[in-house]
């Protein structure tokens, strides 16, 4: 199991990811981690014994919140997307590429990486 801490400008760069995060999930992080992999698994969204092991935490207006990727996890997405709505007054659980375009104004693009200012400057 893998906690990492990121930061707003690391979300906007995981463009082409996809994830589900969860909001206010102040304690500690491991029992949220533990918690919503046993109700995923036990509700048949989690499949063939594949659990979240790299989430990440960050923070966002004094807002604790956990990103779970996809990545390596089997899903049955029809019931997560389901599960979602349905506990999103417990969770406030919104997909990684709604977050990023609604709270943080978007993905940022590949092509700015890789300018510097100077070389933004004479564009």
């Amino acid at each position: 199991m893998k906690i990492n801490q990121i930061t707003l400008t690391d979300l906007r760069r995981m463009n082409g990811k996809e994830g589900l995060i969860l909001q206010g999930c102040g304690g500690e992080t491991q029992e949220w981690v533990d918690g919503i992999n046993k109700m995923l698994t036990d509700k048949g969204i989690l499949l063939d014994d594949t659990k979240f092991e790299h989430v990440s935490v960050f923070q966002n207006d004094g807002v604790i919140c956990i990103l779970y990727p996809f990545e390596d996890v089997h899903l049955d997405i029809g019931k997560l997307a389901m599960w979602r709505l349905q506990s999103y007054t417990a969770f406030a659980g919104t997909w990684l590429s709604d977050y990023v375009d609604n709270k943080l104004g978007g993905f940022e693009s590949e092509q700015t990486d890789d300018i510097d200012e100077g070389q933004a400057m004479k564009l």
